[in-house]
């Protein structure tokens, strides 16, 4: 009871050197006692604790450090797991405190999986809340939001809880830092809603600052002035200066954006010297970032500069503290390290004096473990690889198939068109040069751009899910009219890409729109679809006299003009039409030099370059249809 005395009242009050004197009273006096070792042990672990908590809060770290490691052995004494918990909850609030943020990170988490063992809820609770400051601390937001839900879960249970709307406040601040003001305000008013008569004015003070903080953020003065004069009636019965700091802050804050200039600047002021007189490195560098605005609006830009410099020291100074978090972490990190290869070592030993007295006995079960294990990794190395290849094959029909009608899709077409041109080019440019003998006519294609008016309206007219059997019925038949080396693309939507190897003996246009025309007509018999065809021809290379002059998208351009044109004509007639564009022997390649291809390819039609061929036999008609597109 004394111990517990001496620990609230310390707690109230706030006097360490008070409360070592009551804790030195309390030691003369237990240690009067004869034959009470456990007693006395447990009594001393107690007080030793308590004077390690109060080393702690007087900054003492040495002495505190001391007196932890002093109390730790006791509880390797014990048989219940609840002191332990506790021990390392104290101890990392101790490093937590001091900014020691991995060394906490270590205590916290035994502490929280422990309790976690145990079932322990409080001590759960309070781990969970420990380390959702630790994450806080250290910007690792969505981590500490997850811890100070579990806490929130916790004690959300008991509606009188003081704990309670500690948490929600955290919340609240977590929400801020990430921008996502109206959730913390939702969660700063849950506070006020549960603060009781217990509450510390210090409290009620920071929340009306936290909401007055948010409602800035959120552009509305009226309200975030109505809080700050609310924090400021109470801060006038109390003196804390780090909140006046924070509430001059918001006054120069609510000043800069009403364009209050001269307010700036006094109120940055007042907040720089309430962070110098308690050394407060946050609050200060927010107030010389103030002040660098507000004399940047004056128009005093050297001070502007000046403070602007001030505030990235303490900027820096912060990251500097934080790589040093860093660097403690890497050789606690070795440490850790090196006490695991120590351990290592150790069992080796145990593991060859052991192995001396059964070696020859665990010789065969140790090479039948071997070739188990071999044999395991045998087939899983097989289950693996077989995975990958259908993951591949899985990805390769996701990416290169479109996704309705199952054909090759556009971005197949866009990954081997260009390399497959490219190769035709450096085969014709062989020859050209005399290294090939005779001349490359496999490498001649025939490209076929066909617009099928049925696939735009299939799912209008039948609905998704009928369109969509439509469709891939489609494309499976589709896919059984295709012969190697031959190739059926999914263009777009209503049209499809069909490239044909062109040799020396070329397959008339008409043939080939007869073809494809019987292919539509073949396609589900029964049904009742519109089997009009408009189909737009070209070969590769276009110019036979410049086989590199017309790259891939070029040809793909030319492709849709003279679709464009059959798709006109078939509007205008009503029936299915093909426009061949096919340019004479000695086309210059000068003459689709232009970065505009429709335009040059427009010209050299009207300049005879150019050969228009049609099921539709008037060409000054088709060649009025390129004017006026």
């Amino acid at each position: 009871m004394q111990i517990l005395s001496t620990r609230l009242i310390w707690q109230k009050e706030g006097d360490a050197q008070a409360a070592r004197e009551r804790i030195q009273k309390i030691n003369e006096q237990y240690q009067v006692i004869e034959n009470a070792d456990q007693i006395a042990k447990g009594i001393d672990y107690k007080l030793t604790l308590l004077s390690a908590e109060i080393a702690s809060k007087a900054n003492e770290l040495e002495l505190a450090d001391k007196l932890f490691a002093k109390a730790k052995p006791y509880l390797d004494t014990l048989q219940n797991e609840k002191p332990a918990i506790e021990y390392h909850l104290t101890l990392g609030e101790h490093n937590l405190s001091h900014g020691r943020y991995n060394l906490a990170l270590s205590e916290l988490l035994i502490a929280y999986w422990s309790a976690i063992e145990n079932n322990a809820g409080v001590l759960l609770a309070q781990a969970n809340t420990l380390l959702g400051k630790l994450f806080f601390n250290r910007q690792v937001l969505d981590k500490a939001l997850d811890h100070f839900s579990q806490a929130a879960d916790f004690y959300g249970r008991y509606e009188q809880s003081p704990f309670f709307s500690a948490v929600l406040k955290q919340m609240g601040d977590v929400y801020y830092q990430q921008g996502k003001y109206n959730l913390a305000l939702v969660h700063y008013f849950n506070v006020i809603d549960h603060q009781n008569n217990q509450s510390s004015l210090s409290d009620e003070i920071e929340i009306r600052i936290n909401l007055s903080a948010t409602y800035l953020q959120l552009y509305n003065y009226p309200v975030a002035e109505q809080y700050l004069t609310s924090a400021e009636e109470l801060l006038g019965m109390a003196d804390i200066p780090r909140l006046n700091g924070h509430a001059a802050l918001l006054h120069s804050g609510l000043a800069y954006y009403q364009e209050i200039n001269q307010d700036i600047v006094r109120y940055a002021e007042m907040a720089l010297h309430i962070g110098q007189s308690i050394q407060d490195d946050e609050l200060q560098e927010q107030a010389y970032r103030l002040l660098s605005l507000g004399y940047e609006r004056t128009g005093s830009a050297a001070k502007a500069l000046d403070n602007f410099k001030k505030s990235q020291v303490l900027a820096q100074k912060r990251q500097n503290k934080l790589n040093q978090i860093s660097e403690d972490a890497f050789r606690q990190q070795r440490e850790f390290i090196e006490q695991t290869l120590h351990l290592v070592g150790q069992e080796k030993q145990l593991q060859e004096t052991n192995n001396q007295f059964s070696q020859l006995r665990k010789v065969a079960l140790f090479l039948l473990s071997i070739s188990l294990v071999l044999f395991l990794i045998t087939l899983r190395r097989g289950y693996l690889i077989q995975g990958f290849q259908d993951q591949i094959s899985e990805l390769h029909d996701t990416l290169f198939t479109h996704s309705r009608s199952r054909l090759s899709n556009l971005r197949m077409l866009n990954a081997k068109l260009p390399s497959s041109l490219e190769n035709s080019n450096r085969n014709y440019e062989q020859w050209q040069l005399g290294e090939l003998i005779r001349q490359p006519l496999n490498d001649r294609l025939r490209f076929v751009l066909i617009d099928i008016p049925f696939m735009r309206n299939m799912y209008l007219q039948n609905g998704y899910t009928a369109g969509l059997e439509l469709e891939r019925a489609f494309g499976k038949f589709l896919k059984t009219k295709i012969k190697e080396p031959d190739r059926l693309y999914h263009f777009s939507d209503a049209s499809l890409l069909y490239i044909e190897k062109n040799g020396s003996e070329r397959s008339e246009p008409e043939i080939l729109f007869n073809q494809i025309q019987s292919w539509l007509n073949d396609f589900a018999p029964e049904r009742k679809i519109n089997r009009i065809v408009r189909i737009g021809i070209a070969d590769y290379p276009f110019l036979p006299r410049a086989y590199t002059a017309i790259n891939d998208k070029e040809l793909l351009d030319i492709l849709l003009m003279a679709t464009n044109i059959a798709r006109e004509l078939s509007l205008s007639e009503g029936q299915s039409h093909w426009v061949y564009f096919k340019a004479i022997d000695n086309a210059p390649a000068a003459s689709f030099a232009s970065e505009n291809i429709r335009l040059s390819c427009k010209q050299a039609i009207n300049q005879g370059l150019i050969k228009v061929h049609s099921s539709y036999k008037n060409e000054d008609n088709i060649k009025k249809l390129l004017k006026d597109g």
